[in-house]
């Protein structure tokens, strides 16, 4: 179920498919598309049963078809499944179904709306998706963990004859894991844990790693899409299915993973990932260089400063990537080993390349829960210092890699301005900083505040950014007040 604005036409080409285009400007903030999910189920992997009507936890089962989980709060699910099992053609199938394989969920929620007549024709732009499963079948990875966990356990289910009218093998069961996947945003229940979400459309647009519209997802999983910038007519509506920050050869590994394609976007093409140099290294020649890729030629790096021209194997720089992420992995959330990391690798790295960046966020994490719990030894300016200082450093990257409105660059904002907010008035508490310099350094921080204000304003508000909204709202307000006691408004 989807609704499109006016200023949008539907556009099929051999290369993208069926995608979206500008038919008139659109300006930043305006809604394109508002959709519901067509179906929302735990991942693949997931053990723990989901209360089919809220998706909490479980330890109940539905009492009149005996198969479907249900929470102590909610009494039933979708009638047609509960039917189905109940009395239905289903009725015959095992009871612990789902308890033993609870992997199928995803897939069994589609097939059974395939088979209630009053939704099938919402799947249909979903099942009606080309697949090419040669380009997936293989031994390992995707193709195995669908066989394993889904395809093995529907197939001797029962649910093969209980659905005769849909001819289910085994390559139409994959197909259809695979249309699932690639046509799913992560989303969040309630209780914090991490779900599929199913979007016919707003799941299959383009992909760019600069994307030119924002998804939007409120807390019953519906979505809007809005314009990140202005769009012109002609323009192609875009998302992003990466981590923006991300380097340039792990997103294009994670496309070829879940989405089997290659990137040619801008940001992809350009060696210096528009000038954030986010995959650069630091030259081994010269002591001002830094060397980035050789994106159509060798694939080797070479050193950008012109009196260089330092050539860094490829080889070399992979074997470096992979020892410093195998270390994130191995420091498991200790502080120590975040920052004897850092310091070992921060020569070797540009100081915005993506592994610096993913190594201070942890870290920045670390030292807001150990301050709010009180549970370092060194003193509380010192923590809100060197947060400040980490926060600092994202704040230029979200803002470059993720133009326009951006929930990302707003994040980081938000993050810094606790920190800063924080360490102010600490100082100003202990006397470091006068009436005069406290208000210049608040003034600092309601700038701050009112910037992602603006980034967020077109959120719902019940959503995690809307919430996020009433937050930043609640320290503006705090920090106004101070302003009306120590400086001018």
């Amino acid at each position: 179920m989807q609704d499109y604005s006016d200023k949008l036409h539907v556009v099929n080409d051999e290369k993208l498919g069926r995608h979206l285009v500008a038919s008139e400007r659109i300006e930043p903030g305006e809604t394109l598309l508002e959709e519901q999910p067509l179906l929302v189920a735990p991942h693949w992997e997931c053990g723990q049963l989901k209360c089919s009507q809220c998706l909490q936890e479980s330890y109940v089962m539905c009492r009149r078809c005996q198969v479907y989980p249900l929470c102590m709060d909610c009494s039933e699910h979708d009638a047609f499944e509960c039917e189905f099992f109940a009395s239905g053609a289903g009725s015959r199938i095992s009871k612990d179904l789902l308890v033993k394989n609870y992997n199928i969920c995803a897939l069994l929620k589609l097939l059974l709306l395939l088979e209630d007549p009053e939704k099938r024709a919402l799947c249909q732009p979903l099942v009606d998706r080309p697949i090419k499963l040669e380009d997936y079948r293989d031994e390992n990875g995707m193709w195995q963990e669908h066989e394993e966990q889904v395809v093995r356990p529907i197939m001797s289910s029962g649910l093969v004859e209980a659905l005769p009218d849909q001819h289910l093998m085994p390559d139409i069961l994959h197909g259809h894991c695979l249309r699932i996947d690639s046509s799913a945003f992560e989303v969040t229940a309630r209780d914090g844990d991490t779900l599929k979400g199913v979007y016919v459309c707003g799941a299959s647009l383009p992909h760019h790693c600069v994307p030119n519209t924002v998804v939007a997802l409120d807390e019953q999983f519906n979505m809007k899409l809005y314009a990140a910038v202005a769009l012109e007519a002609g323009d192609i509506v875009h998302t992003s299915y990466t981590n923006p920050l991300m380097g340039t050869s792990q997103r294009q590994h994670q496309l070829r993973l879940t989405r089997h394609m290659d990137c040619g976007c801008s940001r992809c093409l350009d060696p210096t990932e528009l000038n954030t140099h986010m995959s650069s290294m630091k030259c081994r020649d010269c002591s001002d260089g830094y060397a980035v890729c050789d994106l159509l030629g060798s694939g080797d790096w070479r050193c950008l400063n012109a009196d260089c021209g330092a050539l860094m194997p490829a080889v070399d720089v992979h074997e470096l990537l992979t020892e410093v992420g195998s270390a994130l992995v191995e420091a498991k959330g200790e502080l120590s080993a975040y920052e004897e990391l850092l310091a070992q690798h921060k020569q070797l790295f540009h100081p915005n390349h993506f592994l610096l960046l993913d190594i201070k966020q942890n870290i920045a994490s670390i030292l807001r829960a150990a301050n709010l719990m009180n549970s370092l030894d060194d003193p509380a300016k010192n923590l809100l210092t060197r947060r400040v200082e980490l926060c600092a450093d994202l704040l230029p990257v979200c803002r470059a890699v993720v133009p326009g409105i951006s929930k990302l660059y707003a994040i980081a904002l938000f993050e810094y301005l606790l920190a800063f907010v924080e360490l102010t008035e600490l100082q100003f508490a202990e006397g470091d900083v006068n009436k005069k310099e406290y208000a210049a350094l608040l003034m600092r921080a309601r700038s701050v505040a009112k910037e992602a204000l603006d980034l967020l304003q077109f959120e719902p508000e019940n959503s995690a950014e809307g919430f996020l909204t009433e937050r930043i709202g609640m320290e503006l307000e705090r920090i106004e007040s101070d302003l009306m006691k120590y400086g001018k408004l």
